[in-house]
């Protein structure tokens, strides 16, 4: 849900102070005055600080400002959608389950979205308002990092005290430029008193490891060579001169060798990149051709042979498809390590799991898009909260067979085989254990239609 309204409340959570990235930040910044003063303000904590009440209302009332309906809800409709994405959000922290009382989550795709229209709605409010003595010149805000120009030093710390007492659940700290110079994002600014004006060039916090993914690792060279596109892109977008610019390929070069990167292919991938940007080709104009996106495992050169197996099939047969194959490789460092609580058990859903009777063996094999532990009680004829009997169990062919054997089965005799998000999948999975093991209990011999075509 919370990615679904994300999109929908876009437009209220950017203003004429709002920096999209670094690119455009650069660029408002090129042609400011440089003889001012350089400093930065930062919300604390603001994603668990923001009133969610407050912050929902006035979603809501300015998303219907001048209109009734939007997305084919209504007023009401969207404030309940929010406070269910919002307030209803649960984690499990030391093997207990917590509910999101106040402020959003951290992995919330509502979360910068909400920073953003929180302070979109109140800091044009506070600027108009701001008295003129230490008002800044330039305000410019990234999420919770603001950019500010002053026309002196000492206007930092009174516009500081000013915007403290705005909002009881905000409070700002304060950061200024040092030795001319000021780092904001990923930009380092420095002032250029000769030619009254500010320079930039990329900033690196001092805990940067300059680790990237290896040359060694076993991903299609694509990527590799991506990489090293993507930073010279970066690179040339942010440094202000040529003279930026050549310091920086020479510390991405020596980063990237320390990271397995032959010297001839970096070489080779700055020349590429740079006959692109002052000697671009000229394509012609052709009919725009569907495209379509396929993702293939990454096992090597087999990969790309199939990847021009499926290619040349399509020019021959459907030459106005345009086929994008994307790699992927399973083998991940979050595959590697736990860095989240785990789940219970009793409270995973969308699986298969298996019966298996710890007195006679028979076997049954079901799926379940709810918990384990609801589903399994339900076999059982017990209530998952208090474990008691149930007075009308549902009919099932667990359940049928504790009362014809008059075997006691337990919860240890149920496991989970399979999970998988998609339920479609979850189908094939169950009929095929059925169709492969043939299991006493199943009364179905597949949950769905399996057919083989040669």
């Amino acid at each position: 849900m919370a990615k679904y309204l994300v999109p929908i409340l876009s437009s209220l959570t950017f203003n004429e102070f709002t920096v999209k990235d670094t690119f455009h930040f650069v660029k408002d910044i090129a042609e400011l005055d440089s003889k001012t003063f350089m400093a930065s303000l930062d919300v604390e904590s603001l994603f668990t600080n923001i009133p969610l009440n407050e912050t929902i209302n006035n979603l809501v009332n300015d998303m219907f400002l001048n209109q009734d309906i939007v997305n084919t809800f209504n007023k009401r409709d969207m404030f309940e959608l929010l406070s269910i994405a919002t307030k209803e959000s649960f984690f499990i922290f030391d093997e207990k389950i917590y509910r999101q009382i106040d402020g959003v989550s951290m992995g919330s795709p509502l979360g910068p979205t909400l920073a953003n229209a929180f302070l979109c709605h109140y800091e044009k409010q506070w600027l108009d308002s701001c008295p003129a003595e230490f008002k800044p010149l330039i305000y410019k805000r990234y999420v919770d990092d603001i950019f500010v120009l002053f026309s002196c030093e000492s206007h930092v710390q009174k516009f500081t005290d000013y915007m403290n007492n705005r909002h009881k659940s905000i409070r700002f700290t304060n950061e200024v430029e040092k030795n001319n110079q000021f780092a904001f994002l990923d930009v380092l600014i420095s002032r250029k008193t000769n030619l009254n004006k500010f320079e930039t060039s990329i900033y690196r916090k001092s805990t940067f490891s300059g680790v990237f993914t290896n040359f060694n690792s076993f991903i299609p060279s694509i990527y590799k060579h991506g990489l090293i596109h993507t930073m010279l892109f970066r690179t040339f977008s942010i440094c202000s001169s040529y003279e930026k610019f050549h310091q920086e390929i020479v510390k991405l070069k020596d980063i990237f060798k320390k990271n397995a990167y032959p010297e001839n292919v970096i070489d080779r991938c700055i020349k590429s990149f740079l006959n692109k940007i002052f000697n671009p080709r000229k394509t012609e104009l052709l009919a725009p051709k569907k495209e379509i996106l396929i993702m293939l495992p990454f096992i090597g050169k087999e990969s790309f042979e199939i990847r021009n197996r499926i290619n040349s099939c399509l020019r021959k047969n459907f030459p106005v498809i345009d086929l994008k194959v994307v790699f992927q490789t399973k083998i991940r460092l979050s595959n590697l390590f736990n860095y989240k609580d785990k789940i219970s058990k009793d409270l995973q859903s969308n699986l298969v799991y298996k019966f298996s009777c710890n007195i006679c063996n028979d076997i049954y094999y079901g799926k379940t898009i709810r918990h384990f532990k609801v589903r399994s009680c339900e076999h059982l004829g017990l209530t998952p909260l208090t474990g008691k009997r149930v007075k009308t169990p549902k009919e099932g062919a667990i359940l049928d067979h504790i009362i014809h054997s008059g075997h006691t089965p337990s919860f240890d005799d149920f496991s989970i085989l399979v999970k998988d998000s998609n339920e479609f999948r979850l189908l094939i999975r169950e009929s095929l254990l059925i169709s492969r093991d043939n299991p006493s209990l199943n009364r179905n011999i597949q949950s769905i239609p399996l057919e083989l075509f040669s």
